[in-house]
């Protein structure tokens, strides 16, 4: 079971990437292209089926063109 902090952490995850995705144009499958992984896993990790890696995370920022900690900053 999950605690409250790690859902409250996962939603601000999400809903950044999300945003940054929109602000720069971007689909799941040109972010899954950019940081090496299939659309399924992009969406699936939107959702909040599966937990990304703190690797992928790098890649995710680096492909949004920010820093890992903004993906984490409430908006």
């Amino acid at each position: 079971m999950r605690g409250f902090y790690y859902e409250k952490t996962r939603k601000i995850l999400e809903d950044n990437i999300i945003r940054l995705m929109m602000d720069k144009n971007l689909t799941a499958r040109a972010l899954s292209i950019r940081i090496g992984k299939n659309e399924w896993y992009i969406t699936r990790m939107l959702n909040g089926k599966i937990d990304p890696s703190l690797d992928t995370l790098f890649h995710i920022a680096e492909a949004l063109r920010v820093e890992l900690a903004e993906l984490f900053t409430k908006k």
